[in-house]
């Protein structure tokens, strides 16, 4: 436990939705997204949510602007090398970035091979300067591409297994529940791949059953819906399953009611072993000291509190 609470792990940052504000804004004028006098102060106005929209489809919408402007491995790069210096700057050693081939090169066109090897450049620069940081890539299927698309991302991951941590499932969950990929998994679990699942975000605690019983999921990212189920909370104690939770996120996409309802506190309380992450930064306009601030302000979190949440994230890291 000594050296976990050494170090701030988070463990639920997409990589491909943690671009630094300036340089989406600048790569969206190269493109022709936004006029060239477009103001810093103007273009943050439409990109971050900062207020609930009525689902979480509302939120996934505004991600199109991310898949335009990752149009090229060298762009990818600059992203990921610009991502690794800000979690260090927030003061985090340990961090997993997760990304989504089919949703990144969906409107490019790029290869997801150029995909990952940009992203993993960037990487592999930043910690040539942060050698205090540790670092992995988590492969996402995402659920809108129908099992076609996750079986054809699962195959990516298994051809470059040493490139990644881990593998998750995200998306839609409502229309796509886990037990639609079931068959699709088995190659994951017979592989022993670590595997953390979007479950109990817009949908209930059966899709946090699902994914654990039937996609055989380590961790699950959010899993807000699980505190409604007794039976559930008592699984992830005894199993001690660890899951992602992402406060702001969670309030923007209708997940909870409001901040202070977050089930958060009372997971912690329960014992189930709770983390706390920033989900999507720069749609979401938060960093990670942000987001503990929020669990210390309005959770009523203590320094304790946010250090067991601490340990808990790195004792189920995939980068362990």
């Amino acid at each position: 436990m000594k050296d976990a609470m050494k170090m701030r792990t988070e463990l639920h940052r997409h990589l491909d939705i943690s671009l630094r504000m300036e340089t989406l804004l600048e790569l969206a004028q190269e493109r022709g997204l936004e006029a060239e006098s477009t103001s810093l102060q103007e273009f943050r106005k439409k990109i971050v949510i900062s207020r609930p929209m009525t689902d979480l489809s509302s939120v996934l919408a505004r991600f199109q602007i991310f898949q335009q402007v990752l149009d090229r491995p060298e762009v990818l790069e600059r992203v990921a090398f610009e991502a690794m210096h800000d979690c260090a700057a927030e003061g985090t050693t340990q961090v997993e970035l997760r990304f989504s081939p089919g949703f990144v090169c969906e409107l490019s066109h790029l290869a997801w091979e150029d995909a990952l090897d940009g992203f993993e450049s960037g990487m592999r620069r930043a910690l040539r300067s942060l050698p205090e940081i540790r670092a992995g890539l988590i492969c996402i299927a995402s659920r809108e591409y129908g099992i076609e698309g996750v079986e054809r991302t699962i195959e990516f991951f298994l051809k470059h297994r040493d490139r990644f941590i881990g593998f998750d499932l995200a998306g839609n969950e409502v229309e796509f529940p886990s037990r639609k990929f079931e068959g699709a998994f088995r190659q994951l679990t017979a592989a022993d791949a670590k595997i953390t699942i979007h479950a109990g975000e817009a949908a209930g605690p059966e899709n946090i059953w699902e994914a654990i019983e039937l996609l055989g999921a380590r961790r699950i990212g959010h899993g807000v819906s699980a505190i409604r189920d007794p039976k559930l909370v008592e699984l992830l104690v005894d199993r001690q399953i660890c899951v992602e939770c992402c406060p702001t996120s969670n309030w923007i996409t209708g997940a909870v009611r409001s901040l202070e309802n977050h089930p958060l506190p009372l997971l912690l309380k329960a014992g189930v072993p709770v983390t706390i992450n920033t989900d999507d930064p720069t749609v979401f306009g938060v960093d990670l000291p942000y987001e503990l601030d929020l669990c210390r302000k309005i959770m009523g979190f203590s320094t304790s509190d946010i250090e067991k949440c601490n340990v808990f994230a790195a004792r189920a890291s995939f980068l362990s």
